[in-house]
């Protein structure tokens, strides 16, 4: 969960209307990414929907919001796997409504109003580029 000393690009929660945003940080500090998941796929939590007046429509939207300032809590760093990197894009490209989408189609998705986002999208194809570099080294490809 971020923490106020973290960066996180908080364009996707400034961009909602203000009548979502307590819903948002609901969802930002007492959910995991995998619970946010799970209720954009099957439906917001009964014990949420009850705290808040929003549509679906609108639901939809807020857990976009949150799931995109989720992933963009992680550090992204030779520690993880690179199954693990493959997943927080997948898991970004389909929160921006884009699935499939490589890094260059996502960072040219974000990059005019997401500047974090963007910086963040980079990092991580510089990761994945040394991932390939040790590959190579280790004469692995």
């Amino acid at each position: 969960m971020p923490g106020r000393n973290h960066s996180v690009e908080a364009g996707f929660l400034d961009a909602l209307p203000n009548s979502y945003r307590d819903a948002a940080a609901d969802l930002l500090h007492f959910y995991r990414l995998s619970q946010l998941l799970d209720m954009r796929l099957n439906g917001v939590y009964s014990e949420v929907a009850k705290r808040f007046d929003l549509k679906e429509i609108q639901w939809m939207e807020v857990l976009d919001a949150v799931i995109l300032t989720k992933v963009s809590y992680f550090d992204v760093s030779m520690q993880m796997s690179p199954k693990q990197i493959n997943k927080l894009i997948e898991i970004a490209a389909f929160a921006l409504h884009h699935p499939g989408a490589n890094l260059s189609e996502l960072y040219q998705l974000v990059a005019k109003d997401y500047r974090f986002f963007a910086d963040w999208l980079k990092h991580v194809q510089e990761i994945r580029m040394e991932f390939v570099r040790h590959a190579r080294e280790k004469g692995l490809i």
